[in-house]
């Protein structure tokens, strides 16, 4: 039997940090290239290309819940949420390989294709990627050690958004360049990735759950959710978040070609980005044990605010940007940490509250929130692309990208802006989440 209290072995640690490696390798390489490459690569419209992105996220949303209700439920010798490390890596890493198909569709063809192998590859991604986000909360009840899981979890992500940002173009080249190229390193992309899941299967282990325990029902994870004030807090600041976050990182390419005319550059600048990111998780840890997570999310805002008033006055020069979008890095880092290390809490807050514990609602209802707001992004953003005269590969003019770089900095700061006010009525403290877990095991004893 697994303890749910304490630290945990270094392995389990390291295993349940590497998969977010395994998972940023599609995460984060849709997010900064696949609009991108819609729009600059298959000639999609940018309208075309931010509804075919955001059609598949808006289907993920809607199915993360189920997804998270069937994990919640699902009963194996490796637990609830394990298996689906073993068994999903496969499927999940062909249908991100067929994402970049080279075909020789065109036209209204070529859309259908671009939008429903999207959405398979989305589908895919939330049966392997719930179950995951799920283990953070089954594997301890130790909230310290769950902010330490989720560090390591964000160093993983930040280093495989560093390697994304810095060599996904350079592979895409070596291998061909176009579609072609698109598609070997996407390949290569879900070898690695499938190798990272069994390793952190192997590794990784859940508490044992109690025999007697009742398994779920959607109205139960509807109660659960309804009373859970804390969820709701941590889930508007993401949504806020999200959006801008999103927002800043698919223009960053756009405003790196045609604003700095400094193409060569987009790897550099978002792996400089990501780079942050990374080197900030200790530091940010630290914060967050020394104070509390609001303050550690709240420390990262007042960051990550100064970074956009400095990125708006600067010159544009990319060797000015660069930096001010590590000082952007820093402060998002924090939002980053402080969501992932919240979030399992809130699974005691509301079994506190209802009497009814379901890590899989809690994490399916973050994941339809987080990928509705990139859905929103990129619906968004795609239209905005189109209003403000935006045409692929050509010179953009000045009017454009004036308000490209409108879009690109005042609209995120707002949204920076709205989490931090959000996050600040966050009620889990760590002396409070104590006396939740003592109070849920006491009830727990009394009524066996």
């Amino acid at each position: 039997m697994v303890s749910p209290h304490g630290r945990l072995p270094w392995s389990r640690r390291l295993g349940f940090g590497a998969a977010d490696f395994g998972f940023n390798l599609f995460f984060t390489t849709a997010s900064l290239y696949l609009l991108f490459y819609y729009t600059d690569v298959l000639g999609l419209s940018p309208s075309t290309a931010g509804w075919v992105f955001a059609v598949a996220l808006m289907w993920d949303a809607l199915f993360d819940p189920a997804m998270g209700y069937i994990a919640s439920r699902t009963r194996t010798r490796w637990g609830s949420y394990r298996p689906y490390l073993l068994f999903g890596g496969v499927p999940l890493a062909l249908s991100w390989a067929l994402l970049f198909l080279p075909v020789e569709f065109e036209g209204t063809a070529l859309t259908i294709f671009a939008a429903c192998t999207h959405m398979l590859f989305r589908t895919l991604y939330a049966v392997v990627s719930m179950p995951y986000l799920a283990l953070s909360a089954a594997m301890t009840n130790d909230s310290k050690e769950r902010g330490f899981l989720a560090s390591l979890r964000m160093m993983a992500a930040s280093s495989c958004a560093i390697l994304s940002a810095l060599f996904t173009l350079e592979f895409v080249e070596f291998f061909g360049g176009g579609r072609i190229g698109f598609f070997w390193t996407a390949c290569l992309y879900g070898a690695v990735a499938v190798v990272i899941f069994i390793i952190s299967f192997a590794t990784v282990r859940e508490v044992e759950r109690p025999e007697a325990e009742k398994m779920p029902t959607v109205a139960d994870m509807q109660k659960m959710l309804a009373g859970n004030r804390a969820f709701w807090i941590v889930c508007a600041a993401m949504l806020l978040g999200g959006i801008g976050g999103t927002t800043l990182n698919k223009v960053i390419p756009y405003y790196f070609k045609y604003a700095l005319m400094r193409e060569d550059l987009i790897g550099a600048a978002l792996g400089a980005t990501a780079a942050a990111v990374f080197v900030s998780m200790p530091f940010w840890n630290w914060v967050m044990t020394r104070t509390s997570k609001r303050v550690m999310w709240l420390s990262g805002t007042i960051i990550g605010l100064l970074g956009y008033a400095a990125f708006w006055f600067a010159p544009p020069d990319p060797y000015f940007i660069i930096p001010i979008m590590m000082i952007l890095g820093v402060g998002g880092g924090a939002g980053y940490l402080g969501f992932w290390a919240m979030m399992p809490d809130t699974v005691e807050y509301g079994e506190w509250r209802s009497g009814i514990r379901s890590e899989g609602a809690i994490f399916g209802f973050v994941s339809l929130i987080q990928k509705g707001a990139l859905g929103l992004a990129a619906a968004g953003l795609g239209e905005v692309l189109e209003s403000i005269g935006y045409v692929a590969n050509q010179a953009q003019s000045p009017q454009t990208l004036e308000e490209l770089k409108l879009i690109m900095l005042a609209f995120p700061s707002a949204m920076a802006l709205g989490a931090g006010i959000a996050i600040s009525f966050y009620p889990i403290t760590p002396k409070l989440h104590e006396r939740l877990v003592r109070a849920i095991n006491w009830r727990r004893r009394v009524s066996v």
